[in-house]
């Protein structure tokens, strides 16, 4: 592999980094209103540098895959924030690009980089989550309808959205596996029997939300896909959200955060964390190289969602191994749930510790992930 980078692509690093030392907002995503977090993705827009790998004709800057990898790789260097889109950027408008009809990419795919449209993904349910083939939510075909009646849990941001990405069964009369019936419907958030109720976390606020569906009418215009052909384009979107080459670049930052939080606290010549700290340093390298091969395969048009599951499975127990470590490295100022004078990021180190506790669930558990690495890498039997 060439870890090379063109003249040109050297000169797009430059200027990306150059739009965000002038205009990263000094709040964080979760410190931001709406109002303020889509000012910030309508200045990204504007820039070219939302969907940069996406169509001209559908908003997107028309970059490579390349150029979108060090896009991806200069937010993660300058901590930019996220923006109230991105469950859209990340997976639905891939998604339309590839599965949708010329008029469902027309009318949905460049209000998701203009923030006009905010998505949410509905897939996990009380009694399906990482076993997405349980799905129990069910869409009746109606003349030019679906009437949709379940419940999806965990919804990331619903209650800012105005748009569903959502997994439903249709009833089939003869299904002859699990996978028959599953399919992707686009929903208006605002449709009559569709109530949304936010779920209180143990950080304190309401990312996740319960999403309750009671009759509600889907014009059949809106399915994406054919019937049946939802766990592919679901499958394919989870990829996305597993798997990249900015993952590397985050945890170089954990690393060089507890770096020197050790050389403050007077560790670093301490046998028992040199050993902790230079696990954690292996295990950086091996999610940054692995993010460059999953970058490969993208450029090459290689799908590769085993390697996605392992990355997912790695990325995700480092992001806790990190926030524990940092945590008890700072003894009982690592316990507190506010700053303190003698160690500022105290809050930051707890809230992290505490939000990355979902990590090892959200887009598929752990032990998902270790069936997937078993059985497909590794080629070991089922049981």
């Amino acid at each position: 592999m060439d870890l090379s980078y063109t003249a040109d692509e050297e000169a797009f690093r430059s200027r990306v980094r150059s739009f965000l030392d002038e205009n990263c907002p000094a709040k964080g995503f979760g410190e931001m209103s709406l109002e303020e977090g889509r000012a910030w993705q309508q200045r990204l827009f504007r820039a070219g540098l939302l969907g940069a790998a996406w169509p001209k004709e559908h908003g997107g800057a028309g970059l490579t895959e390349m150029e979108q990898a060090i896009l991806n790789e200069e937010f993660a260097r300058a901590n930019a924030p996220g923006v109230p889109g991105q469950m859209g950027i990340w997976w639905v408008g891939p998604a339309i690009l590839k599965h949708g009809t010329a008029e469902q990419k027309e009318t949905w795919v460049s209000q998701i980089l203009s923030g006009e449209h905010i998505w949410a993904t509905g897939y996990s349910e009380p009694a399906a989550g990482s076993d997405m083939f349980n799905t129990q939510t069910r869409a009746e075909p109606d003349g030019d309808h679906y009437v949709v009646n379940g419940q999806k849990v965990w919804t990331t941001l619903a209650h800012l959205s105005n748009w569903f990405f959502c997994l439903v069964r249709v009833p089939q009369e003869n299904p002859k596996s699990k996978y028959d019936g599953l399919t992707v419907l686009l929903i208006e958030m605002n449709s009559p029997g569709l109530e949304v109720k936010p779920i209180r976390q143990i950080t304190g606020g309401s990312e996740f939300n319960e999403v309750f569906m009671t009759d509600v009418r889907v014009p059949i215009s809106h399915r994406l896909g054919a019937e049946g052909e939802g766990w592919k384009i679901i499958s394919g979107a989870l990829v996305n959200e597993r798997s990249g080459i900015a993952s590397g670049m985050r945890f170089e930052q954990s690393l060089h955060k507890l770096v020197g939080i050790a050389k403050r606290r007077q560790k670093v010549q301490d046998p028992i964390w040199r050993q902790r700290i230079a696990d954690l340093a292996i295990s950086t390298a091996i999610s940054k190289y692995s993010g460059y091969r999953s970058t490969s395969d993208g450029i090459a048009g290689r799908l590769n969602p085993h390697l996605s599951a392992a990355m997912k499975l790695h990325g995700t127990t480092l992001s806790q191994n990190f926030s524990s470590t940092i945590s008890a490295l700072l003894g009982a100022y690592g316990q507190l749930y506010q700053s303190h004078a003698e160690v500022p990021e105290a809050r930051q180190v707890s809230e992290r510790l505490l939000g990355e506790r979902a990590m090892t669930i959200a887009g598929g558990t752990s032990e998902i992930q270790k069936n997937i690495v078993a059985e497909r890498i590794l080629g070991l039997p089922r049981r």
